[in-house]
């Protein structure tokens, strides 16, 4: 008999687990975005959810830099973190995320963020964009009159 009550408890438990698993997994593929603000939230999910948090402040810098920039429609996910190199060693990270601006979808601009560490967040304070903002004419990309 205790062996049966046992088998059963092992059997409901491996249920829920998978159900718990398989609920999770699926709340992920529909909406990524849940974890932004829970302890499940990586260091990704933190910084994109600074980034659109602070998205009108960007724009304001971006705008201040190239008064011709009224809008900028970021795609969040070419957001990326690379390392910085001196050569010999690293020296920080760039978090770098990719847009269009003024409604045009032939014009590319790059915010980008220098930061101490990988897993940091973005700061005001280390905002810069490395590339000017550019706009493709036939096969070719020239910086933004």
């Amino acid at each position: 008999m205790r062996v049966m009550m046992k088998k059963k408890a092992a059997i409901t438990a491996s249920a829920l687990l998978l159900l718990t698993v398989g609920g999770v997994s699926a709340l992920n593929v529909i909406n990524p975005s849940w974890r932004e603000n829970t302890i499940f939230a990586t260091a990704r999910d933190k910084q994109l959810a600074w980034l659109k948090e602070h998205e009108d402040a960007i724009v304001k810098w971006v705008h201040s830099r190239y008064p011709k920039v009224e809008t900028i429609q970021f795609d969040w996910n070419t957001l990326e973190v690379r390392a910085v190199s001196n050569g010999v060693a690293i020296i920080g990270y760039n978090l770098s995320v990719q847009g269009v601006f003024n409604d045009n979808p032939k014009t590319i601009i790059f915010v980008d963020f220098l930061m101490k560490k990988r897993e940091d967040t973005p700061n005001l304070s280390q905002i810069r964009m490395n590339q000017p903002p550019m706009i493709r004419r036939g096969k070719v990309i020239y910086n933004y009159d």
